[in-house]
């Protein structure tokens, strides 16, 4: 055979043996937009015990009380009146007192009275009585107190005590053959005393004040903290403000919340510490909302797409392409995948993509992968047959990744690194109700992914 038409063979053959090594694409890096966290709102549950200062209120005046009006003419009498201790109840802010009082008359009558010597005397006989003393039980009566709570921008309480309803007497107290009612009398005579006691309450209510617990409470929100392999979070608390009021019995329950953008770094950041603001008026909001990105590794990725694509192989032209490996890493605002192929040539190529998730399936895709500018160079030099949408289509739909569990790990993660002590007998007790993937950056290390999640953060607190 001639040389002329060996040589043809020879370069052939050359061809088709061909081992495929373009140049990786070049990373031309891509800015990665800041996060913008919107406001967020903690929830902090609080139950403190009134009783002591309501005790201390009864503690302040006398529980018994006595007097005598002796004039000449008309009724004469004297009175003991006891009361027991308060029963409290209460709902939404207002405390209901409640005590029921014991009291007893002696009363006598005189028709007539005149001067005689220099002194009054009643000149006809006085009739006698007596009701609720000596040998018949005291009478009864229920005196109750409504007292209205609120909270001043200084953290103190502020209460309005008055007598309601009106004092109810059980046992009325009718002498002289049940023509007079002593009862009234009385509740004129205990008015004022009973109007001391209410002023009390308020003024021991006054006395107690939130701004401690508040204090600490946002001590501890303030100071960033470690969460496990995830970052760092510092809630950056920004007001505080308190809920209306609810009482059951004396337990006062209400809400400090607190006003935050909880910001999740990478490395640690922490913020000065803030004074903290007087109190701000109350709006119930929804819960949290915090931006958050997470960090997938590359070599996992790789892992999953080659579950998918290692092995596929095709015929194009009566030449074989199988893919051998895939390695996934990130240039600018795409990802590359090297894929190391075999068959009629051996070697490696390039595709590039745009990363794009499908929230409805939580499925990462590459629609738009296609060969790199280098791998297209190299294939019309080496291997034109290659050249084929097939082998991109094929990747294309095999590469993917569905985030579906990354999603449920990580909720479960950040849950239990956010549901923590705080220290000084607070803790956080946290809620991930959704965990949405937002926008996806590749880097030359690592996909980051960032997320929004929304939940409720409620804070115990032990007083």
């Amino acid at each position: 055979m001639k040389l002329k038409h060996v040589l043809p063979i020879i370069a052939l053959f050359i061809t088709s043996c061909a081992v495929v090594k373009p140049t990786a694409p070049a990373n031309t890096g891509a800015d990665i937009p800041k996060i913008i966290q919107p406001v967020s709102n903690i929830e902090v549950p609080v139950t403190a015990d009134l009783t002591s200062y309501f005790v201390q209120a009864e503690n302040s005046v006398p529980n018994k009380y006595a007097d005598n009006q002796q004039p000449c003419e008309g009724l004469r009498y004297n009175y003991v009146f006891t009361r027991t201790p308060f029963t409290i109840t209460g709902s939404n802010n207002v405390v209901n007192l409640k005590f029921t009082g014991s009291y007893g008359f002696n009363v006598s009558y005189c028709a007539k009275c005149t001067t005689l010597l220099g002194s009054q005397q009643c000149i006809v006989p006085t009739v006698s009585a007596q009701c609720g003393m000596g040998n018949e039980p005291p009478r009864r009566m229920e005196i109750a107190y409504q007292s209205t709570i609120s909270v001043m921008p200084d953290y103190h309480l502020r209460s309005k005590t008055i007598l309601f309803p009106a004092p109810n007497p059980l046992d009325r107290c009718n002498v002289f053959m049940g023509t007079i009612d002593v009862t009234n009398r009385l509740i004129q005579f205990i008015t004022g005393p009973l109007n001391d006691l209410g002023k009390q309450v308020d003024v021991r209510i006054a006395a107690y004040n939130v701004k401690p617990m508040v204090e600490q409470l946002w001590k501890n929100i303030t100071t960033e903290v470690k969460l496990g392999d995830i970052g760092y979070l510092n809630i950056n608390p920004q007001a505080v403000r308190l809920s209306s009021f609810s009482l059951n019995g004396s337990m006062l329950n209400f809400s400090v919340g607190v006003l935050a953008k909880p910001v999740v770094t990478v490395a640690s950041d922490p913020s000065p510490p803030k004074p903290l603001p007087n109190l701000s008026s109350y709006t119930p909001t929804n819960g949290f909302n915090v931006y958050l990105d997470l960090l997938e590794n590359y070599d996992h990725l790789s892992k999953i797409v080659n579950q998918q694509v290692v092995g596929q192989q095709m015929e194009i032209a009566g030449k074989q392409f199988i893919v051998n490996n895939t390695n996934v890493y990130g240039i600018g605002k795409k990802i590359v995948m090297q894929v190391d192929f075999s068959g009629s040539n051996t070697g490696t190529i390039y595709l590039v993509g745009t990363p794009t998730y499908d929230a409805a399936t939580h499925e990462l895709s590459f629609p738009d992968l296609s060969f790199d500018l280098q791998t297209k160079t190299w294939m019309l030099k080496a291997a034109k047959w290659m050249f084929n949408g097939r082998i991109t289509e094929m990747i294309r739909q095999k590469a993917t990744y569905n985030f579906s569990k990354f999603i449920a790990d990580n909720k479960t993660r950040l849950q239990s690194q956010l549901s923590r002590n705080l220290g000084n007998n607070i803790r956080s007790d946290v809620t991930i109700q959704d965990l949405d993937i937002q926008a996806i950056y590749p880097t030359s290390e690592k996909l980051i992914i960032r997320t929004l999640s929304t939940g409720q953060i409620r804070v115990k607190v032990v007083m």
